[in-house]
């Protein structure tokens, strides 16, 4: 990555010197000759390095600096003075500064702090690269109906500081979610700290969450900050809520009611400021219903729910999701590929995703590794989604025959042959859920919890798909009247 530094220094022979040692194989270097603004130039430029002599700084050089410090990718900045003057060199420093020189140094003290300022950017530049960039609301492709829908609540849900429950498959986002209802929300300036709750042995995870003081157990030989400290004032995503051991529970549930905790070995109370979002791949009210988890606490977490849609019932997004995944990580393995071919994407759009988007962008990646063009074709696809393509996102309970599949191609509606096959299956698969979930709510008098424990699915989820479906439980248990 090029680093592009900006000179504007006097006199003329300082600056010349400053170029000169800045300017090598990774650095583009622009001298700004005097009377020519820097200032207004920063915030649309991308500038990793300004040095400065004070008497171009602006008059309210302090609001300045203090703008240019909360720039997205904000500059290191260097500004040489005229005279050794203690505190207008330590206000500089406070207003963000990271170096102020005398122009009266030797040219080699002059590049000696050159040097270590180029060596501090380098590392800097590197360490923003490992840096996992924070989600959008805006990241998530919603062109299904399913997912727009989906969508239009958690943008109201984001603008709250209330607790959420995300649920769904494994695969499917909850983390990132989570992660994107923070930064969109009113906390999103402040921290974001995660913690999985089924990670860590039970002997740790009380510890991790409220932290604890020195000596309150074996090994507590210095006093630590637990999550809810460290995320106080921001978010606390706790991921895999299910897993939290039944006597700590109590703990979490005071935690929120009254907004405060107490460390391990602490004897003392203290407030925090926290909104907890929780995330799930459990049905917590059927784990409530066993006494597994409490009511109590499933009920505070459960202000608002998001049932995250799982990849196969958002078929649509997937041609729009797997371009997104080939433009961001093309960049980061260092593929040419830049798109897909109809063909693979059929294949894809037709394959039932057990993993979701976990494993849609494992595919995308080994795709782009495989490929030694530019287009992703069939040939770099899995083998197993092209078996998959053609068949149905479950299994069948028994094997057809040949003449059997003989049999059903001939009754075929021949309407679907109108449609491409991604569509053509949707359709099938939308007459079979319908039929498959009547019968069921036929059966049960339109009981949803006892419809949704045979299908194996969750209620929400059930529910979405009867709404999607136009199935109304009122309906069944008329039909029993």
């Amino acid at each position: 990555m090029l680093l592009r530094a900006v000179v504007a220094v006097d006199p003329p022979a300082l600056a010349e010197a400053v170029v000169l040692h800045l300017q090598n194989g990774d650095v583009v270097v622009e001298a700004v000759p005097a009377g020519t603004g820097v200032w207004p130039r920063l915030a649309g430029e991308t500038i990793d390095l300004l040095f400065v002599s004070a008497a171009r700084l602006p008059t309210q050089w302090e609001d300045a600096l203090s703008t240019v410090m909360m720039l997205p990718e904000r500059p290191t900045v260097g500004v040489f003075v005229g005279e050794t003057d203690a505190v207008h060199r330590a206000r500089l420093l406070s207003a963000g500064c990271e170096v102020v020189l005398e122009s009266t140094l030797s040219i080699t003290d002059v590049t000696d702090v050159l040097t270590a300022v180029l060596a501090r950017r380098r590392r800097r530049v590197r360490s923003t690269r490992r840096t996992v960039v924070q989600p959008s609301l805006s990241d998530f492709v919603s062109r299904s109906p399913t997912m727009h829908a989906f969508m239009h609540i958690v943008r109201r849900v984001a603008r709250s500081r209330t607790s959420v429950l995300i649920e769904g498959e494994t695969g499917v986002g909850k983390e990132r979610l989570a992660r994107a209802l923070h930064a969109d929300g009113p906390r999103g300036t402040s921290a974001f700290v995660a913690v999985n709750c089924g990670a860590l042995p039970e002997s740790l995870l009380e510890s991790e969450l409220f932290g604890h003081e020195k000596g309150a157990f074996t090994g507590a030989t210095r006093s630590r900050r637990g999550c809810f400290e460290l995320a106080d004032g921001g978010t606390l995503f706790l991921d895999e809520v299910g897993e939290i051991p039944f006597h700590l529970q109590v703990k979490l549930l005071r935690a929120l009611q009254e907004r405060e905790i107490q460390r391990v070995g602490g004897e003392q109370a203290f407030a925090v400021n926290v909104r907890v979002i929780a995330a799930t791949n459990r049905d917590l009210q059927a784990e409530v219903d066993v006494g597994r988890f409490r009511s109590d606490l499933f009920y505070r977490l459960n202000v608002v729910t998001l049932t995250i849609p799982p990849l196969r019932a958002r078929v649509e997004d997937i041609p729009d999701l797997v371009r997104t995944y080939i433009d961001q990580l093309t960049a980061q393995i260092g593929s040419d590929v830049d798109d897909i071919d109809a063909d693979a994407l059929a294949i894809l759009s037709a394959y039932s995703w057990p993993g979701n988007i976990r494993e849609l962008i494992n595919v995308v990646e080994r795709s782009l590794l495989l490929c030694e063009g530019t287009v992703i074709t069939r040939a770099h696809l899995p083998d197993n989604l092209g078996g998959a393509a053609t068949g149905a996102p479950f299994v069948l309970p028994v094997t057809l025959s040949e003449a059997a599949a003989v049999d059903a191609a001939a009754r075929l509606d021949p309407a679907l042959l109108a449609h491409p096959l991604p569509e053509a299956r949707r359709i099938v698969i939308d007459a079979f859920e319908r039929a498959y979930l009547s019968a069921l709510l036929t059966e049960t008098k339109g009981r949803i919890g006892e419809v949704a424990k045979r299908a194996g699915i969750q209620p929400r989820s059930l529910y979405d798909r009867m709404q999607r479906l136009g199935l109304d439980k009122r309906g069944f248990r008329d039909a029993e009247d």
